[in-house]
């Protein structure tokens, strides 16, 4: 009996080690083990399973700015216009108040993205507050000689067509004291045409430049009436000639075709742009422009 029970237990057990060992052999294979595997959990299968929250958040805060992007805009927009306070549209303004107006510019630009619709936000009237432009800056340090005065400086853009061309002028106002009135004594206007070539470049083409709008002082309507005239009809009808005076002359030359063909035509291109700031460079020349656009009702006030 004894040795029996023995033979019984022996025989098991070399059956349960053959089991046990086929198992292992299968693992360390890469084949499945032989004892199944346990249910994952609730919590097992929740930690395994993606999350769509981040990736979707990420998503939506690149497909459009966030408000604290729109806020930083706004941000550094603030401190560019503050930094121009006080440099006389750039005559007043040394190499250090250039060089903050300048990083306040690029601070801006940065954050302002790459996106700028010409077409919907250049149409309007746009007074100057700053600019390093050559082409400028000899009218303002003229004017500080007490010859003359110079007045608000505008850029009045129609809207693009749908070929992306339209026309733009340059307004003046300046002052001949003591005969004319001061910083707006008369009005020097020069029409342009532009084309849109670039979602950031417009071309130009000067076409005319006038001279009009004269407004004469109040000494200057003094000492023409009593020195030429009697008081009367004629001495009145004088003063309405001169201040209905215009004088207009072509910039167009036969050699404009020759001189675009060799260096093109004069570029604009708008580095910023919104509803109420257009920064611009000038090419070629370098000089950097930056005007702030007029509300609608004071535009019209002017314009009539």
């Amino acid at each position: 009996l004894f040795e029996c029970c023995r033979r019984t237990v022996a025989t098991r057990g070399r059956r349960g080690m053959m089991k046990y060992l086929r198992t292992e052999r299968g693992v360390a294979g890469g084949g499945r083990a032989a004892f199944p595997s346990p249910a994952p959990t609730a919590a097992a299968r929740a930690r395994g399973r993606p999350s769509l929250a981040p990736a979707a958040a990420a998503s939506s805060s690149s497909s459009s700015p966030s408000s604290s992007s729109a806020s930083e805009v706004e941000a550094r927009k603030g401190e560019l216009v503050s930094a121009l306070v006080g440099v006389g549209r750039g005559a007043d303004a040394g190499l250090g108040k250039r060089a903050a107006i300048e990083e306040a510019q690029a601070n801006l630009e940065s954050v302002s993205g790459s996106a700028i619709d010409i077409k919907g936000a250049l149409e309007g009237k746009w007074k100057l507050l700053y600019t390093t432009s050559l082409d400028l800056l000899p009218i303002f340090w003229f004017g500080m000689t007490n010859l003359t005065s110079v007045g608000d400086i505008y850029q009045q853009f129609d809207a693009p067509d749908e070929n992306g061309k339209g026309s733009v002028k340059n307004i003046i106002s300046a002052g001949l004291p003591p005969f004319l009135e001061d910083y707006s004594g008369l009005t020097l206007t020069v029409s342009a045409s532009y084309e849109v070539v670039s979602p950031r470049q417009i071309t130009l083409r000067f076409q005319e430049a006038e001279v009009g709008e004269l407004a004469l002082s109040d000494l200057g309507k003094t000492l023409l009436a009593p020195a030429i005239l009697p008081r009367g009809f004629p001495n009145f009808r004088l003063m309405q000639l001169i201040q209905d005076f215009r004088a207009s002359a072509p910039l167009a030359t036969p050699f404009d075709s020759v001189t675009r063909n060799a260096v093109g035509n004069p570029t604009l291109l708008l580095t910023y742009l919104d509803d109420t700031l257009l920064i611009g460079r000038a090419l070629p020349g370098g000089g950097i422009y930056m005007l702030e656009k007029e509300a609608e009702e004071e535009a019209k006030s002017e314009s009539s």
